[in-house]
């Protein structure tokens, strides 16, 4: 069924929900660049993206890697992927099943605006940290839920961002996500708050962390 349900999400909301399409969009790809980026040039071994959507970040990801996998639920989209980008490994794959490689298989993982739809995104984490090899990266987003963006919501915003048909089912804070990384197995090395670069102040801000595998 939640294949289903994201194959509709990108047909039919593919332009609302792009990535590249988002205010936060040059920040992501600059954080991006400054985390992976080799001082010689360089590329990094191997790299995953889990819930790539429509393969906003994809690209840029892979010019920091030999070799990259990308993964989503939506078997249609991934489809679409691997025609714009056939450099690319796409995967079909639901991330409440385990991840379909082996231990210490990758040197990062980025998720980014992924973990807010899992039912279950401790499960999730726990596989990324699986796959990563010793010394690995996660580099990870979500939208950040703070006091004073709670209060804004309360106030203007409850049935639009509670809507039952909305597709984010999880909602983070600082701490929260500071908790479940490191009941995952992550150790924190950065975490920030940062702007997200667009108006609607129910997205304005988002939490981003790099976490690293002991």
């Amino acid at each position: 069924m939640q294949d289903q349900y994201y194959d509709q999400y990108w047909q039919h909301g593919g332009d609302t929900y792009s990535g590249r399409r988002q205010g936060y969009a040059p920040n992501f790809l600059r954080w991006m660049a400054e985390q992976l980026r080799s001082p010689d040039g360089a590329k990094r071994t191997q790299g995953l993206e889990a819930g790539c959507g429509d393969a906003s970040f994809t690209e840029a990801l892979s010019a920091y890697f030999e070799k990259t996998y990308a993964i989503d639920i939506s078997e249609a989209q991934i489809l679409k992927n691997k025609e714009r980008l056939p450099h690319v490994q796409f995967l079909a794959h639901d991330l409440s099943q385990p991840l379909p490689f082996p231990d210490g298989f990758f040197d990062c993982v980025w998720c980014s605006e992924v973990l807010e739809h899992l039912f279950d995104p401790l499960f999730a984490l726990k596989q990324y940290f699986r796959v990563l090899r010793p010394k690995g990266k996660l580099m990870v987003t979500v939208p950040y839920h703070g006091r004073f963006k709670n209060v804004l919501i309360a106030l203007f915003k409850w049935d639009h961002h509670f809507d039952p048909e909305y597709p984010h089912i999880r909602f983070f804070t600082k701490r929260t996500l500071e908790q479940l990384t490191r009941k995952a197995g992550f150790h924190a090395h950065w975490k920030r708050k940062c702007p997200a670069g667009c108006t609607r102040f129910a997205r304005s801000e988002f939490v981003r962390r790099i976490l690293d595998v002991p």
